[in-house]
């Protein structure tokens, strides 16, 4: 189903493999979300997206910036061009901007460097969704154990487990 009252859900392999229909029986769900995907692949694909009708657009995006490694500054300023196109474009669209999630780096078997620049990006996007007087909703803290992601909230260390989707759920449920 797919009409103005459409909820749109952009983003990676978190948000592809979220069974939303699962959670949100009813509602009128467009999963926008693709394995791998970037601030830029979501850039190049946000056109044909926003054409679509709806009545809320729930974006997380830019972890596999950082897997990639691509510079901080420009993970940042994408994310800030898919907001204010998304502003501009999908209107009346509400728009809800999600946190990126921690990592578990110690499942990851990498540094701990990764949740302390997913820490600035989100206070970045933080500070760019206040100021245009977007919705942001942290997702961070509540899936933290510690200074990284909680064990049982993920897999392998980035993507999430059954008990992930089930938290996750409960805290976009409000705005739904």
């Amino acid at each position: 189903m797919q009409n103005n009252q459409s909820i749109i859900f952009l983003g990676d392999s978190l948000t592809e493999w979220f069974e939303l229909e699962k959670y949100f029986p009813g509602l009128a769900i467009i999963n926008e979300g693709i394995a791998g995907d970037t601030t830029y692949g979501v850039l190049q694909r946000l056109e044909d997206i926003i054409k679509k009708p709806a009545k809320k657009i729930f974006l997380m995006i830019g972890i596999n910036d950082i897997f990639n490694d691509f510079p901080e500054e420009n993970i940042k300023e994408n994310q800030q061009l898919i907001i204010e196109q998304i502003i501009t474009l999908a209107a009346p669209a509400e728009l809800i901007v999600q946190s990126l999630l921690p990592v578990n780096e110690h499942m990851l078997g990498i540094p701990d460097k990764l949740n302390h620049l997913i820490r600035h990006i989100n206070k970045d996007l933080q500070d760019h969704c206040k100021s245009n007087k977007v919705q942001f909703l942290d997702l961070y803290t509540e899936f933290l154990s510690g200074d990284e992601m909680n064990s049982k909230y993920t897999t392998d260390g980035g993507h999430l487990s059954e008990k992930g989707y089930e938290a996750w759920a409960g805290l976009i449920a409000p705005f739904l």
